[in-house]
């Protein structure tokens, strides 16, 4: 009997929006100080001096204690608009206070804020002496209802802080600076800090994330970021995870080892070396601040919400999810050891069940027995662990793996913080799926793209009798058109339609194709369109 052939077709389109990066989620624009004519002299506060040697060997403990990656060392200060700094009356009836932070020998600077509430109007920038890095403008957007802020860092041993005040709204401002961070690792320079000081030297059996390795992963490369935190004690890393309402709102999976201050963190986007060599990535995308949801210590899970949301130049990615406990039949990770630009790991054998750090049957955590191909190091903890099927079903705990050790890492199940502790800020149920839903796999979301399609093509068949089931995921960042969820499939010419129906798996769609006699050649797609117009 001659076998089906089974043509698939299937058109995808992304839609990328486009823009600038910019730093953090600010305002842009430029700084007075281009434009106005203000005083030469700006009043200087300067730190004491660090103690590098001493610091560098207390990183060294902790690295072998595994302990997350620090960069910086904060100072604790007490500067505000009525003790620090100096103000300048303008023409247009505003004022401007300018206060400029030195600490000798800092490769950066970064400001923890312990009040930050803006009026309309007003703009923040901070700049280094030459101007050759600007971040801000920060305004009333970026008012917290905690109060507090953090803003990234600043090249240099200088930051310049410019804080315009409009005239209608004079004296209504609160800043208040609570700790300088020293940086004495330079986040800024690879190959500085690669062989001066240790940052960025991931081991040499690490993949940046855009070596070919990685090009199936380039959606979910996009929801991961790296965790600085604002006092520049440790880094970690983690995933924007998508929830069944897909409304964007920026929830953000890690490890709960690393919670501490997290009110203030500092979460940078797309932090990667733009090809397969090391060359060091973009560092002014990034999202200051987030409330924590639920959390719980038994699978070591901490969900976050950032406090703003990532702008649409950061082009990112909602990763989705599997609750099901299951193991993986094969692993990716994509992470960020020892702080350095993305990576991503694999390993092409089943996750086993083990507690944390165990090797015998367990509940709570996923075992990478050992990785193929990559590896993890301090700084990869609360990263995602995704699936065969590019679902998240974990995030770094811990482990022995490096580019020397062959051995095992343990990532907290997904399915266990599921549940959690029973509660709702000890489980990722109440957020995930706030509806209720029962969703036990959910698909990534990209908020910059129209319709999406996904398919695997149906395997030639030598099956005259059954039905031939189409199944597919479809997304949108819009409510889908029900009637235009269409399966088109022709034998040989004429075109036919079968109108799709849920699976009852969520954004999951399957239609049938009859069965066809010996030798027929059978060509489909698949057609959606969304409320907005955008089709695929």
């Amino acid at each position: 009997m001659q076998r089906t052939s089974v043509i698939m077709m299937l058109l995808l389109t992304v839609l990328l929006c486009g823009g600038a990066a910019v730093a953090q989620v600010s305002e842009g624009g430029s700084p007075l100080v281009l434009s106005k004519s203000l005083p030469a002299i700006v009043p200087t506060v300067e730190m004491g001096p660090v103690d590098i040697p001493a610091l560098l060997a207390e990183d060294e403990i902790e690295a072998a204690e595994g302990l997350p990656f620090r960069f910086g060392n904060p100072f604790e200060v007490n500067y505000n608009l009525d003790n620090s700094g100096a103000w300048t009356d303008l023409a247009d009836g505003g004022r401007v206070w300018r206060l400029r932070i030195q600490s000798p020998g800092a490769f950066s600077l970064n400001l923890i804020y312990d009040q930050y509430e803006l009026p309309d109007g007003a703009t923040l920038f901070l700049y280094n002496d030459d101007l050759s890095m600007v971040i801000g403008a920060f305004t009333a957007r970026n008012n917290k209802d905690h109060g507090q802020f953090a803003t990234g860092p600043v090249k240099g041993d200088v930051t310049v802080l410019e804080y315009y005040e409009p005239a209608a709204v004079r004296g209504q401002g609160r800043l208040s600076i609570s700790s300088v961070v020293h940086a004495y690792k330079n986040i800024f320079s690879y190959d500085v800090t690669k062989d001066a000081l240790g940052f960025g030297e991931s081991g040499s059996c690490n993949n940046n994330v855009n070596c070919p390795e990685g090009a199936n992963w380039q959606d979910e490369k996009r929801g991961v970021a790296m965790i600085l935190t604002a006092g520049g004690s440790r880094i970690c890393s983690g995933s924007l995870i998508n929830n069944v309402r897909q409304d964007q709102t920026p929830y953000f999976l890690t490890a709960y080892h690393c919670l501490g201050g997290e009110t203030t963190w500092i979460f940078m986007f797309n932090y990667e070396s733009p090809s397969c060599s090391n060359i060091n990535g973009p560092t002014n995308q990034t999202v200051s601040g987030c409330v924590k949801r639920a959390s719980y210590s038994t699978s070591d899970f901490a969900l976050l919400q950032l406090s703003e949301q990532p702008p649409s130049s950061y082009n990112v990615y909602y990763s989705g999810w599997s609750n099901i406990n299951a193991n993986s039949q094969s692993s990716t990770g994509i992470h960020h050891p020892s702080g350095d630009i993305k990576k991503i790991s694999f390993d092409y054998d089943s996750t086993t069940t083990t507690e944390y750090l165990g090797t015998s049957p367990g509940t709570t955590h996923l075992r990478i027995t050992a990785w193929d191909d990559g590896t993890t190091e301090g700084g990869s903890s609360g990263s995602p662990l995704f699936d065969q099927n590019h679902r998240i079903v974990g995030q770094l705990h811990g482990g022995y793996a490096s580019c020397t050790s062959i051995t095992s890492d343990w990532y907290g199940k997904f399915s266990r913080s599921w549940t959690g502790g029973g509660s709702s800020t000890s489980r990722l149920s109440d957020w995930l799926d706030p509806d209720n839903t029962g969703a036990t796999v959910l698909a990534g979301f990209d908020p910059n793209a129209g319709v999406s399609i996904t398919h695997t093509g149906l395997p030639n068949t030598t099956d005259t009798v059954n039905a031939y089931e189409v199944v597919c995921t479809i997304t949108s960042n819009a409510s889908l058109e029900p009637d235009s969820l269409v399966l088109y499939y022709a034998v040989p010419a004429a075109w036919n339609a079968v109108l799709l129906e849920s699976t009852g798996t969520v954004d999951e769609y399957h239609g049938y194709i009859p069965a066809q006699s010996a030798g027929s050649t059978v060509n489909y797609y698949v057609f959606a369109k969304d409320v907005n117009g955008s089709a695929d």
